[in-house]
């Protein structure tokens, strides 16, 4: 069940967001593995932070992504756009380090259907956003585009 106030419609961001962010980063960087290449804060189009990482090792990037509201995260591909997440696995070692500030969802569980029960405690002005967006998935409500 998904809780009220998670897509950032009426409700504050999640008490001490930038200390919890800032030891992120510092968490992150002690790996020596990624780089960040770029941190979005969260603005009128979405409810959630994006750290833009490189794996200097696998010689790739991926996207870490935390819900301001909650503090859920959850990764994505680079390639993701702001309506459009492709949610990935957290690489174990870097959701090692995440799981301890932000609670990690799986892909599996972002990407399952959703259902009445799973917005039952959404305020109503929430409801009617999911439905104006036609939001199917439990990911595209916890990490949403809605404006």
């Amino acid at each position: 069940m998904i809780k009220e106030g998670i897509t950032g419609f009426n409700c504050s961001d999640l008490h001490d967001l930038d200390h919890k962010l800032e030891s992120l980063k510092v968490s992150i960087l002690s790996l020596k593995k990624f780089k960040i290449k770029t941190v979005y804060d969260q603005n009128e189009s979405s409810n959630y932070v994006r750290i833009k990482l490189r794996d200097y090792i696998e010689n790739t990037e991926i996207d870490l992504l935390i819900n301001v509201q909650y503090g859920y995260s959850c990764a994505v591909t680079n390639e993701s756009s702001w309506m459009n997440l492709k949610f990935i696995d957290i690489p174990t070692i870097l959701e090692n380090k995440v799981k301890d500030i932000f609670p990690c969802l799986k892909p599996e569980y972002l990407n399952s259907k959703l259902n009445d029960m799973d917005i039952r405690n959404l305020s109503k002005v929430e409801r009617k956003q999911v439905e104006y967006w036609k939001s199917e998935t439990k990911g595209e409500v916890i990490f949403n585009g809605y404006d």
